[in-house]
């Protein structure tokens, strides 16, 4: 009997060990199955705007090289540039440019000598998506500083996001002068000596200048200031000049057929509306025995001071 009741007490353990194990081994498949113990979760987001990038600038005129002004007046500089807008390259509402001097900011007031703004940049080309290239023209006076300029390129997109990209190029110096297109001494007789005549020499470049002259009848070298119609030549060292109106004939400096100096710095401009000018004076003496219509050339040059 005895034997009987501890048989049924270890069938009972045993029975109970069981139900706890499957019960153990139930609940660890089931915190297995559902993997609390890693969890990947999926992010997700959807951009609608991002800013347009401005990839490649090309500054030149039109190509990318250094930049030589025109004399007296203007070179259209052309500023290219290549666009991204992941919104789409007709997304941009506006692109802009400015070109300036190594010395000034993108953000300076314009002014022809140092800074220019476009505010209108041509569109030339698109590839259907994101890609558009656009052109900004400057039209460049000849006066503006020589040296590094930048070209600043900045794109608008919709959403009012901005990007911006710059290159650089040089505008090289300019040595150039316009004179008064004829020093008329007027009528004379033989032994005359005339007034004054005034040459007036303009700056036309972007440095500053000093003036030499020279003088010729037919070839330069020919020793001739005037040929006349009739009778004898006038030989040059009958013409005489200065930068002086108060300098009489025989202090003027006489006329040669190689370059003198006029003796006088013309600065370069900087003013958008005042050209920087320099008057010279000429008198003409009338040997014996020319007659007729006299005429001659004298040559004005642009050097570095």
């Amino acid at each position: 009997m005895k034997d009987q009741k501890i048989a049924a007490k270890l069938f009972t353990y045993l029975v109970f060990g069981i139900v706890i194990l499957v019960t153990f081994v139930s609940i660890v498949g089931f915190v297995s199955s559902y993997n609390y113990d890693l969890v990947n979760v999926t992010t997700r987001v959807n951009v609608t705007h991002a800013f347009p990038e401005v990839k490649y600038v090309i500054v030149g005129a039109p190509a990318p090289t250094n930049v030589t002004l025109n004399a007296g007046s203007t070179r259209t500089v052309q500023c290219n540039a290549t666009i991204r807008n992941w919104n789409g390259y007709n997304d941009l509402i506006r692109v802009n440019a400015t070109f300036y001097y190594q010395a000034n900011q993108s953000s300076d007031s314009d002014a022809r000598a140092w800074h220019y703004t476009n505010s209108t940049c041509v569109e030339l080309s698109n590839d259907g998506q994101f890609y558009a290239n656009y052109s900004c023209m400057f039209d460049t006076y000849y006066f503006a500083n020589n040296g590094t300029w930048t070209c600043n390129v900045t794109a608008t997109s919709s959403f009012n996001f901005t990007g911006s990209g710059t290159n650089t190029t040089k505008i090289n110096p300019l040595y150039a002068l316009n004179v008064t297109d004829v020093i008329d001494y007027g009528n004379l007789s033989v032994l005359d000596t005339s007034n004054n005549i005034t040459a007036t020499v303009t700056n036309f470049g972007n440095m500053n200048i000093n003036v030499s002259v020279l003088g010729y009848g037919a070839t330069q070298g020919d020793g001739i200031g005037l040929i006349c119609q009739y009778g004898n030549n006038i030989s040059i060292q009958n013409e005489r000049f200065s930068s002086n109106v108060s300098t009489a004939w025989a202090a003027k400096t006489v006329l040669a057929t190689t370059n003198k100096d006029v003796g006088s710095t013309i600065i370069k401009q900087y003013s958008d509306v005042t050209p920087v000018t320099l008057d010279t004076y000429w008198q003409l003496y009338v040997p014996p025995n020319p007659f007729g219509l006299c005429t001659g050339t004298v040559r004005f040059t642009a050097t570095a001071p």
